[in-house]
C-alpha cells in the first residue's frame, strides 16, 4: 500500500474540494548534518584501516610463536617455537626463555627456485630430527622417545650407521664418533660426505 492510498483511506470520511491534491516531497537535511555524517564515516574507516594495519604489523614482527611439546634430549619437553616464515628459520626457547636450539632451511620447488620452509615443514622436521647425547662415556642416539646406545657400534673409521623407525617409515642415521650426525629417509651419508672438522 502506497502513502497516497493510506492518506485516501484515512481521510475518506472527510470531504475535500475537488482541487485538493496530496503531494509528498523529500525534505533535505541541513548541510551540517550531512557533513557530520561524512566526517564520522571517514573517521570510522580510518580507525578500521589503522587497526587492521597495526594487527598485520604486529603479527609479522615476531613471526609465528607457539607453545609446543618437542623431544629434546630424549624427553618430551614444553618449549616455545618461534618461526620466521619469511626466512624459514626457527628458535626453540625453554621455559626460562633461553634458546636451546635454532636453525632453518629452504625447500627447492619443482622449477628449481628456493623458498623458506613453512611452519608445518619446520615442525615436521624437528619431530624427525635425531640427536646424540654422551653421558658417563656412553653415547646414545635419541629420536623422540627412542634412546639407542651406540657406544660400541662405531667402525674402525669412527662412524656408526643406524636405521631408526619413525612414524612415516625409516630414517638412516650416520653418526661420527668425534661429533656430527646426518640423517636421511633415503640412505646413509658416507664418511667422505661429511665436512672436515
Amino acid at each position: 500500500m502506497t502513502d497516497k492510498e493510506r492518506y485516501q483511506r484515512a481521510f475518506s470520511a472527510l470531504h475535500t474540494s475537488d482541487g485538493f491534491q496530496v503531494r509528498l516531497e523529500k525534505t533535505k537535511k541541513p548541510a551540517h548534518t550531512v557533513r557530520i555524517r561524512r566526517v564520522l564515516t571517514a573517521a570510522c574507516v580510518a580507525m578500521a584501516l589503522a587497526a587492521g594495519a597495526t594487527a598485520a604489523y604486529a603479527s609479522n614482527v615476531g613471526g609465528i610463536q607457539r607453545t609446543i611439546q618437542i623431544w629434546l634430549h630424549g624427553e618430551l619437553t614444553d618449549a616455545t617455537l618461534d618461526i620466521d616464515g619469511s626466512s624459514g628459520t626457527y628458535a626453540i626457547r625453554d621455559r626460562s626463555g633461553h634458546i636451546t636450539q635454532s636453525g632453518g632451511g629452504v625447500a627447492i620447488n619443482q622449477d628449481g627456485t628456493e623458498r623458506p620452509l613453512t611452519a608445518k615443514e619446520i615442525k615436521e622436521d624437528l619431530a624427525n630430527t635425531p640427536d646424540t647425547e654422551t653421558v658417563n662415556g656412553r653415547t646414545c642416539l635419541l629420536l623422540r622417545s627412542q634412546r639407542i646406545d651406540i657406544t660400541d657400534r662405531f667402525d674402525d673409521s669412527g662412524f656408526c650407521y643406524i636405521t631408526v623407525k619413525t612414524g612415516s617409515g625409516k630414517l638412516y642415521v650416520t653418526v661420527r664418533k668425534n661429533g656430527g650426525l646426518a640423517s636421511s629417509p633415503n640412505r646413509y651419508m658416507l664418511p667422505d660426505e661429511f665436512a672436515a672438522g
